[in-house]
C-alpha cells in the first residue's frame, strides 16, 4: 500500500511545509508508506528521502488554485506508481490520528464535507449555496444532484488511476472555461464539486472534523482531526 501526498506552496506558503510534513508523518495513516510531492518555487534545504520536489512558479490569484489540476498532472507518471493519492492544502494541519479505516475505502474518490455547509452557515443555508450555477461553465452542478454535500477543495484524492482520470477531466474543463473567458465561482473547488456531485456514490466523504475551520472554531460542534489554519496567529502553526 503506497500513498502519494501532494503539497502545493509557492511564495510564503512554503513556510507551512515543515509543520505540514511533520503532522502528516505523525498522524496520517501511520502504517502506510507515504511519499510527498512538493510543488514550490522556493528552495528545499535537505529534503527528507520521501519528499519529491517539483519547481512550480508562483501564479497570480486565482490561477495558482484554478490551475491546480494542471500542476498535479506534471507528476502523473510518478503518481501512477501509487495506490492512493491525497491532496492536502498547505494550510491544513493534522492534529489527531487519521487511520486507514478513516481515509481509505473501496470507493474511487475521497472528499471532505465543507464545514460551513455542514453547519449551514451563509451562503450554505439555502440553495444554491456556493455551487456554480452558470450554465456557461463546466463547473455547473447538475440540478439532479441532491445537494446533501458540498465538498471543500482543501482535501481530495482517492484511488489511482481514478483520481488521475478525474484530474485530467477537470483540467480540460477548467481550460474550456478559460477559453470562454469564465472563471468558476470558487475556482478549482467549483470544478471538484461538479465532478463529485455527478459521482457522489463513489465518493468516500469525510466529516467536517477533517477540515476543521480554526477561524470558526466557536461555531463547531465537533472536535478537530485536521485543522484548516487561521491565516493569522494560528495556535497550530508554531
Amino acid at each position: 500500500m503506497k500513498l502519494a501526498v501532494i503539497f502545493i506552496g509557492t511564495g510564503k506558503y512554503l513556510d507551512f511545509l515543515p509543520t505540514w510534513y511533520d503532522s502528516c508523518e505523525t498522524y496520517l495513516v501511520p502504517n502506510v508508506e507515504k511519499e510527498y510531492f512538493v510543488f514550490t518555487d522556493g528552495e528545499l534545504s535537505n529534503p527528507p528521502e520521501n519528499m519529491i520536489p517539483y519547481y512550480q512558479e508562483h501564479l497570480s490569484w486565482p490561477y495558482i488554485t484554478l490551475h491546480r489540476w494542471k500542476i498535479v498532472l506534471r507528476a502523473k507518471e510518478e503518481l501512477e506508481k501509487f495506490d492512493y493519492v491525497l491532496f492536502l492544502d498547505a494550510d491544513m494541519r493534522i492534529v489527531s490520528e487519521v487511520s486507514e479505516n478513516d481515509l481509505l475505502s473501496d470507493k474511487k474518490y475521497i472528499g471532505v464535507h465543507h464545514p460551513c455547509h455542514y453547519l449551514k452557515m451563509p451562503p450554505h443555508d439555502r440553495f444554491p449555496g456556493s455551487f456554480e450555477t452558470n450554465s456557461n461553465s463546466k463547473a455547473k452542478v447538475s440540478e439532479d444532484y441532491n445537494f446533501n454535500y458540498y465538498w471543500q477543495g482543501c482535501l481530495w484524492g482517492g484511488r489511482v488511476p481514478h483520481v488521475l482520470d478525474m484530474v485530467e477531466e477537470l483540467n480540460i474543463n477548467t481550460s474550456d472555461d478559460e477559453e470562454n473567458n469564465y472563471v468558476a465561482k470558487w475556482h478549482d473547488e467549483s470544478h471538484l464539486n461538479a465532478f463529485y456531485s455527478k459521482h457522489y456514490v463513489d465518493v468516500h466523504t469525510l466529516g467536517p472534523q477533517f477540515a476543521y475551520p480554526e477561524v470558526f472554531s466557536n461555531y463547531c460542534n465537533f472536535d478537530p482531526i485536521i485543522v484548516h489554519l487561521s491565516k493569522d496567529n494560528s495556535k497550530y502553526q508554531q
